[in-house]
């Protein structure tokens, strides 16, 4: 059975601090839109836009989560004494790109990334799409977790080399997505660039297959730490201040429009009042504004 190790619950809240944020902004944004679009009757379309919006959130937030912890407890169960197993982690490898890993298994034969589904039966797996047999028929399924999984294992790659740059390089060949099934009667996967799997001992046995020692002791401790104390993205924006010859201040911010506005932010919640964001006439990537201090206190960005 492997060591459960569970993702800092104060930092897990901040995670989702900021997706709800994210989910308030993206709402706010779709009824700003509506309203442009549509000035005489927006107020009626907004309302079936919102409820379209937040079942659409609802359904993301519910699909899928009946019965996988029962298939988690069993994965934990089976897996190597060897292992780490963090369950249901939150990553953030870019600003607001949020992923939630339902599974981390990591020993020195790698670090496997398991997607869990609980569906049952006969399928038919393709990085396109994927078909589930009812009766004599072959039907699309309602997602893909191919693609899905695909796109956790290269925003996970992402977090590792922004978070542990020094030996990316030395673990990436060895980080192994895989999608765990409940149970199948039969499954054609060849066309999936993603390893399908029935079963947690399916699971098992594809650790198993894998050679050992590829990862070190101190390299498994480290990712398991860094994992287990993950922060949501902080993005370094590079910004100067100065002023100009009659004694006005500015602040200058190389990036993008949205890098100024944070600062720009950051400066109001300091207590300054602030002008309107600018670009720079010479540097399409630079922004600028003026600043003017309410009270004087010293301000930390």
């Amino acid at each position: 059975m492997g060591q459960v190790i569970k993702q800092n619950e104060k930092i897990r809240k901040l995670f989702y601090e900021k997706i709800k944020a994210k989910i308030e902004n993206e709402r706010q944004r779709l009824g700003d839109k509506v309203d442009e679009e549509h000035p005489f009757l927006g107020w009626l379309i907004k309302g079936f836009a919102f409820d379209n919006y937040d079942n659409k959130v609802m359904h993301d937030k519910e699909k899928g989560s009946s019965g996988e912890d029962e298939l988690l407890d069993q994965i934990c169960f089976l897996t190597p004494n060897d292992s780490y197993v963090l369950p249901d982690y939150v990553l953030e490898p870019r600003k607001s790109v949020f992923i939630q890993m339902d599974q981390i298994v990591i020993n020195l034969k790698g670090i496997f990334l398991v997607e869990v589904k609980t569906w049952s039966g006969s399928f038919l797996a393709s990085d396109k799409a994927w078909k589930i047999k009812v009766g004599n028929k072959w039907e699309f399924c309602s997602s893909n977790p191919t693609k899905q999984h695909k796109r956790h294992f290269e925003l996970f790659n992402l977090w590792l080399q922004n978070n542990l740059p020094r030996i990316y390089s030395s673990i990436k060949d060895f980080i192994y997505p895989v999608i765990v099934l409940k149970r199948t009667d039969w499954i054609q996967s060849e066309y999936s660039s993603i390893p399908v799997v029935s079963g947690a001992s399916g699971f098992v046995d594809f650790i198993i297959e894998k050679p050992r020692g590829k990862l070190t002791d101190e390299i498994v401790e480290t990712v398991t730490e860094k994992l287990r104390t993950a922060k949501p993205y902080e993005e370094k924006i590079n910004f100067t201040e100065g002023s100009t010859k009659y004694g006005k201040r500015f602040v200058r911010v190389k990036g993008t429009f949205e890098n100024a506005q944070d600062v720009c932010e950051d400066y109001k919640a300091k207590g300054y009042k602030t002008t309107e964001i600018n670009v720079d006439k010479k540097e399409k990537d630079v922004f600028y504004f003026y600043i003017e201090q309410f009270e004087e206190k010293p301000i930390k960005l």
